[in-house]
């Protein structure tokens, strides 16, 4: 018994849902699309009847919207096989998602025909993006509404529009959080006067944990003694990077000491308001 009950009770809020739509012959809202893909829902920012000449509200510009994930949402209008009496066609607008070669459907909502026999009477929605907010993961939409009549017949409400949101994009927040990079390499080119000295024989990388202070006498030689000969001004140097992803809240650092004649430097630090250079004595020997 409690479980027969449980089930009617869900089909009854289940039908109930549908109903929040907007009565024919009053302006088409925000209940009245047909949200397709799950997480996504809608919100007003300027609801109707808002400002039909205020550029964020005014639709029908065919814009189009770059979500953090490089994907791009826009609207489509399509005719609807019925008409409205012997009013013109009515349409359905789209809002779709391409990523690549994919296109989803993210929602729709039909223009609808209030009275299908003579005089007609129509509510009639149009879409058009207005722009992505990649910070909050929301796609702004601007909505005209507006209500249609053919001779003897008359509207109950006046067009205006709506500034409308939908939520449940990814922010970038989200996107930079789950980016991995690829195995790759970095590199730099050969100052004039590397850290001061007239050239470099050769350069010497470490890589260590990001802390503060930095315990430079910890950090691990990454790759030594290059290049095989002496460096001149310009010259584009690589380094292979075998660092290990760090962990989530932890970091890397690179440095790069430079040997010249005998002399090895790698940066300055400032004590007491006073500069001078870093102590090379305090890193690791690097290489054989």
């Amino acid at each position: 018994m409690t479980r027969l009950f449980a089930a009617a009770a869900f089909v009854v809020a289940f039908a109930c849902s549908c109903a929040f739509a907007s009565e024919p012959g009053q302006p088409l809202d925000l209940s009245d699309w047909v949200l397709v893909a799950p997480g996504h829902s809608w919100v007003d920012v300027v609801p109707y009847p808002g400002d039909e000449n205020h550029d964020a509200c005014r639709a029908g510009d065919g814009g189009t919207g770059v979500d953090a994930r490089g994907g791009k949402l826009f609207i489509t209008q399509e005719e609807l096989p019925v008409a409205c009496g012997n009013y013109g066609p009515l349409y359905r607008w789209s809002l779709k998602y391409a990523l690549g070669a994919t296109v989803n459907l993210i929602a729709y909502v039909d223009d609808r025909c209030v009275s299908p026999t003579g005089p007609h009477i129509y509510d009639v929605i149009s879409a058009s993006i207005g722009w992505m907010d990649l910070t909050s993961g929301r796609l702004m939409v601007g909505q005209g509404v507006s209500c249609g009549v053919t001779a003897g017949a008359n509207c109950n409400y006046q067009g205006g529009c709506r500034l409308s949101a939908m939520t449940g994009f990814p922010t970038l927040f989200e996107v930079l959080q789950s980016y991995t990079p690829e195995p790759a390499a970095f590199g730099f080119r050969v100052p004039y006067m590397p850290e001061g000295m007239a050239g470099a024989d050769h350069f010497d990388t470490y890589w260590g944990n990001l802390a503060h202070p930095l315990d430079f006498p910890q950090a691990h030689p990454l790759q030594c003694n290059y290049p095989a000969a002496p460096p001149h001004v310009g010259d584009y140097l690589t380094v292979a990077d075998t660092v290990p992803t760090p962990a989530p809240g932890q970091g890397a650092y690179y440095v790069t000491s430079a040997t010249y004649q005998g002399a090895r430097r790698y940066g300055r630090k400032t004590t007491a308001g006073h500069l001078s250079g870093r102590d090379p004595a305090v890193l690791p020997v690097c290489g054989p």
